[in-house]
């Protein structure tokens, strides 16, 4: 092989872990978090008190992050 296709496979390699460590981060963080936030504001606007909210949204989280690690995640 030549120094050039040895490189082009090593790009293609770092970017494959690049790519799947972006898509980890943000299936198990970013989406149970995005989720959270909005059932959190969502009860507050509908006045259900902070306490309420705050806890609606770690069980989301929590529920959320579970389902994405049992199914989205390999």
């Amino acid at each position: 092989m030549s120094d050039e296709a040895i490189q082009r496979t090593n790009d293609a390699e770092e970017h494959r872990r690049s790519y799947q460590g972006i898509m980890k981060a943000s299936a198990e963080i970013g989406v149970p978090f995005a989720l959270a936030l909005a059932m959190f504001f969502t009860n507050l606007v509908m006045a259900h008190g902070i306490w309420l909210s705050i806890f609606a949204g770690v069980a989301t989280y929590v529920f959320i992050h579970i389902i994405v690690k049992m199914f989205f995640s390999h």
